[in-house]
């Protein structure tokens, strides 16, 4: 069975990778649905690690910086007895005992490159997808990114999960795997870019803010982020309040793309909670997951939001949805250009909310 994507297919290839499969089983899989929604494919990976505990999961990452972030979850699943092999690029930066994990030549066609579970323990279950967007961004961001497009499909066919099976087993490693003691042994890696923060942040003093009780709201994700970030994580740090990074960096002129945001799916952002670093990494929002994880190590409680509304009606948003005593803009308030001002990121629209406002350097 050849699980390659046809090139140039489109979206239509996936009806080539039906033919091929029922050419292989010698009649049409039982059970087989396809779909091209993407928070329906992430429903259905919970689904299939679920019923996969104590048996055995095959899972594709694509790239070694996804499993990174799902490595937590993948821990608790050996823990459950599950027995795991993962297929990515390059290497993770956490190795983990009794995970076996297979480097793969970069590719964007081939079934080892894609975003896969399949699992014949306990029970037959599979879900497999192809990322058939802008190849050069394979990979890149999260499923939900401007640009992705997936195609897949979820079986319980029996058929369907050995030539599955069969298919992945057959190929190689990179790399052998690390012998188990010398996986028990890795340490963590720390990015440098958090180990950057982290130390910019130990070097400031800030300026005492004056704000009642509640969190510090920073506005985050637009060319100018550093300052605001740093100060906002250093007041909250000095006078031990909540951190809230409003991602601003989707939203465009006059609306935010994160306007109907859904709270029915607890690994998707919403618009009544924080997300943490691993959603953040999900949505391909690195700059603003590893901020998290910054503030998170220096002791601060912090998460991101991405605005329902653009500019100072989203900052408005996140001042009253998680009270918010202070916000922290970047020095650009000052003389915003055509486009932020606008979204009415000037300092005298933003003065109105009411709270003290904090111009980061």
């Amino acid at each position: 069975m050849d699980w390659t994507y046809p090139a140039g297919a489109g979206d239509a290839g996936i009806f080539e990778i039906g033919r091929r499969l029922a050419e292989h089983l010698g009649r049409l899989p039982d059970a087989t649905s396809f779909t091209h929604d993407t928070r329906e494919m992430m429903r259905i990976t919970r689904r299939v690690e679920t019923a996969a505990v104590s048996g055995v999961l095959l899972a594709g990452f694509q790239t070694a910086s996804k499993f990174d972030v799902e490595a937590p979850r993948y821990k608790e699943l050996v823990s459950a007895g599950t027995r795991v092999t993962v297929w990515a690029t390059s290497r993770p930066s956490v190795a983990m005992d009794r995970i076996e994990y297979r480097e793969v030549e970069p590719g964007t066609s081939q079934l080892e490159n894609q975003w896969f579970l399949v699992s014949d323990a306990p029970e037959p279950i599979a879900f497999v997808s192809w990322e058939i967007g802008d190849p050069t961004t394979f990979g890149v961001g999260g499923a939900a990114a401007a640009g992705k497009r997936f195609v897949g499909f979820v079986s319980d066919d029996r058929g369907v999960i050995d030539a599955l099976v069969q298919a992945l087993r057959e190929v190689p490693g990179l790399v052998p795997p690390l012998p188990p003691s010398e996986m028990a042994e890795a340490e963590p890696t720390v990015d440098p870019r958090i180990a950057a923060t982290i130390a910019a942040v130990g070097e400031l003093v800030p300026p005492e803010s004056g704000a009642s009780s509640g969190a510090v709201v920073v506005a985050v994700g637009r060319e100018d982020s550093e300052g605001p970030l740093r100060l906002g994580m250093a007041i909250a740090k000095a006078e031990r309040r909540d951190l809230v990074l409003v991602d601003r960096s989707g939203e465009g002129l006059f609306a935010s793309p994160y306007a109907d945001q859904r709270g029915d799916d607890d690994m998707r952002p919403r618009k009544d909670a924080l997300f943490d670093a691993m959603i953040a990494r999900r949505e391909g929002r690195m700059d603003t997951a590893n901020a998290i994880e910054a503030a998170r190590t220096l002791g601060v409680n912090a998460g991101g939001w991405f605005p329902t509304a653009a500019g100072a009606d989203g900052l408005h948003a996140a001042l009253c949805q998680f009270n918010g005593a202070l916000l922290v803009v970047p020095a650009s308030t000052r003389d915003p250009r055509i486009a932020e001002r606008i979204r009415g990121m000037s300092l005298p629209s933003l003065e109105r909310f009411g709270v003290p406002v904090i111009v980061a350097a």
